[in-house]
């Protein structure tokens, strides 16, 4: 036999060799799923497909009044520090009056790459409205109860912008406070202020009140923060205590 043969030779006993392996497949599966953990395993990385695909669609629209506008993705400024505008140039409190006790966010800011993010968080901060889900831009915040009403106040001081009502989220005053930031206080069921107004911290804007887009909070305020026109968590600029 020559060289040319046994090289055809070993081709063809290789070739009848792989079924054999093959054949050894069904067997590694069977012994994978007979483990514990492989089913809870599988379960999870599912979960944290469908979260990412919420996620995905949360941040390719922001709610503003019942209006959807495309979000614009977060950039870091490469200018130096000199450019920069932190929080600390800034100064803001909790939107609720100052004699308000009692109130607590009910539903938070929806952010997968928070620390310490689960999947129980993430839904906890899941929007359900018209057969969809998408995940929150702001805090909602209510007293004990979601069935009083209370006095809304500026976050920090600007020039209202806009005062608008929706029939999906109530009433909506827009304040621009400069530094790229501006506050959104929606869900209101009265309005104290007016277009081009200029308001202090603290000062009134309004009472709280109800929408269809989360009828399910009943009375409560929905408070949104921009930077440079991203929404961004209102927690991370805010003090720690709601009241």
């Amino acid at each position: 036999m020559n060289q040319d043969d046994n090289k055809q030779q070993n081709g063809l006993d290789k070739s009848i060799e792989r079924p054999a392996q093959d054949a050894d497949e069904p067997g590694k599966w069977k012994a994978f799923f007979a483990k514990r953990w492989a089913f809870p395993a599988l379960y999870l990385m599912a979960a944290a497909f469908i979260i990412a695909l919420m996620y995905g669609q949360a941040h390719r629209l922001v709610n503003v009044g019942g209006s959807q506008t495309a979000a614009q993705p977060t950039t870091q400024s490469q200018t130096g520090p000199a450019s920069v505008t932190t929080a600390a140039t800034m100064s803001f409190t909790w939107p609720i009056a100052p004699d308000t006790t009692g109130a607590k966010v009910v539903r938070g800011f929806f952010d997968a790459n928070a620390k310490g993010a689960t999947l129980q968080t993430l839904a906890a901060d899941l929007v359900n409205y018209n057969n969809s889900y998408q995940g929150s831009t702001g805090l909602d915040i209510a007293l004990p109860g979601n069935s009083k009403t209370f006095g809304v106040v500026a976050a920090a001081a600007g020039t209202v912008t806009e005062v608008r009502n929706s029939p999906v989220m109530g009433w909506a005053v827009e304040v621009n406070s400069g530094h790229g930031y501006t506050e959104i206080y929606q869900s209101l069921g009265t309005v104290d202020v007016k277009d081009g107004q200029q308001v202090t911290q603290g000062q009134d804007l309004g009472t709280s009140g109800y929408n269809q887009r989360e009828a399910s909070l009943g009375d409560h305020l929905f408070f949104e923060l921009e930077k440079n026109g991203v929404a961004i968590d209102p927690a991370s600029v805010l003090p720690k205590s709601v009241s």
